[in-house]
């Protein structure tokens, strides 16, 4: 008998503790951002766009214009100032968008990050990852909120406009 009491007293102290590693740690706060929207849905993504919008207009302008000459009339003078046109739009375009989104990145990562440290939060996590959530725990418009109010400069560093228009020639 003393032994079962010894054995059933093991059984219940070891359920115990491992009931006891079942609940979460104190102290550890999350958030929840959902970063397709918070990334595209502020101010700075939309100052971004439409400074792509506008770089990129006279390029696909020029394109456009090269583009009908071919149609009209297929020499090979049309078709390589076509072909020169779109290539200049393209490098222009992708590298540009290449270095806002980095820059946006970087700027969200930022965000995130002061945050994370100024709400006290343990982490955050990308709402696609998480398969459930209380909406408490969703720091989206905080974030959009937060990303509002950040300022970028969009414009072209002068050394990576030189190459760019080296290219153009």
């Amino acid at each position: 008998m003393k032994r079962i009491t010894i054995l059933l007293s093991a059984a219940l102290l070891g359920l115990m503790l491992l009931a006891g590693c079942n609940q979460p740690a104190a102290g550890v706060t999350i958030g929840v951002v959902d970063e397709a929207a918070a990334f595209k849905d502020n101010k700075a993504a939309g100052a971004a766009m439409a400074y792509l919008q506008e770089l990129g207009a006279p390029m696909q302008a020029k394109a456009e214009t090269a583009y009908k000459a071919m149609q009209a009339e297929q020499t090979e003078e049309n078709v390589a100032a076509y072909k020169q046109a779109m290539g200049e739009l393209q490098n222009v375009m992708n590298g540009e968008q290449q270095r806002i989104v980095a820059m946006i990145d970087a700027k969200f990562n930022e965000v995130l990050d002061t945050y994370r440290q100024e709400k006290g939060l343990t982490l955050i996590l990308s709402k696609e990852s998480v398969v459930s959530s209380a909406d408490t725990v969703d720091i989206t418009a905080d974030i959009v909120a937060a990303m509002d109010a950040v300022e970028l400069d969009l414009a072209a560093p002068v050394a990576a406009a030189a190459p760019a228009a080296k290219e153009a020639e």
